[in-house]
């Protein structure tokens, strides 16, 4: 194995009263999307209950069609991101900031912003210990990238999370059982980050599957490309560095993306040809 490239990069935890807000919004506008079979989190049931009292849909009208157009994924972007373009995602942004100061708001953010820093204290070693492996597994430290922040997000479904890069500052958003599985979800966000820039053809969808995989937000060529790229780079990540047999998780991954053996194949052949 190399050894692992030369960085100063960053590592923070945060909290995140607008990432709350969002998914306060977001859970009171009828966001019920979960993994767990167990149900939503304690924290989510209880906030949504909270909320529920209230109309948001005739206060802040605009909200919910803006909320119908975009994946959330935009959504968290956006409020990073520092526009000066008028658009429906800034409008979006600047109702939240309105909504943040509801009365109701307030008092729940005073009550979970000490639950969501514990939560993303408590999974920050996992956090940190990924991002070394990744860059050492991938042999490329990321020029791009000077600082990471992790957010823990209660308000999520369970192993959702979300990744992206503004201004050279890496943020990853995680819900609820972020550290299961070993930081499966951790790990993914963080290859979404980190990934090589691998000049491949990956496996098409037919129009069938493209129809089922836009319904779970790849909506896109690019994003069907990007996800069996993070999610080969993940299992080949799981056999060469954990030691894990992968068999089994590649059915898995066979019954969602088509022909993920040959993904996973060629994305093995252009990492080893990449590495120093």
């Amino acid at each position: 194995m190399n050894k692992i490239p030369q960085n100063n990069l960053k590592i923070e935890v945060k909290k995140s009263k607008e990432v709350f807000t969002l998914f306060c919004v977001l859970n009171a506008l009828g966001y019920d999307e979960e993994n767990n079979a167990k149900g939503m989190s304690p924290v989510r049931k209880r906030v949504r209950k909270i909320l529920s009292k209230h109309n948001w849909n005739e206060k802040y009208p605009e909200l919910k069609k803006i909320i119908g157009k975009y994946h959330q994924y935009y959504l968290l972007k956006a409020l990073f991101t520092k526009s000066k373009k008028i658009s429906s995602l800034n409008r979006f942004v600047s109702h939240l900031k309105k909504i943040s100061k509801e009365k109701i708001i307030l008092k729940l953010w005073k009550i979970d912003k000490t639950y969501q820093m514990k939560e993303a204290k408590r999974i920050y070693p996992l956090f940190k210990r990924e991002i070394n492996r990744l860059i050492k597994f991938i042999g490329k430290s990321p020029k791009q990238i000077e600082k990471f922040i992790l957010i823990a997000n209660p308000l999520d479904a369970y192993w959702r999370g979300y990744g992206f890069v503004i201004q050279k500052t890496a943020y990853v958003i995680v819900g609820p059982g972020a550290q299961d599985r070993g930081g499966r979800l951790i790990r993914h966000e963080l290859l979404h980050i980190l990934k090589p820039i691998l000049q491949i053809l990956l496996p098409a969808a037919t129009n069938k599957d493209r129809m089922r995989l836009a319904a779970m937000g790849y909506g896109t060529r690019r994003a069907i490309n990007e996800e069996y790229l993070v999610r080969s780079l993940n299992l080949l990540y799981e056999s060469e560095i954990l030691k894990k047999s992968i068999t089994k998780d590649v059915k898995n991954e066979e019954k969602i993306f088509p022909r993920f053996w040959k993904a996973m194949a060629l994305v093995k052949k252009e990492i080893e040809k990449g590495r120093p």
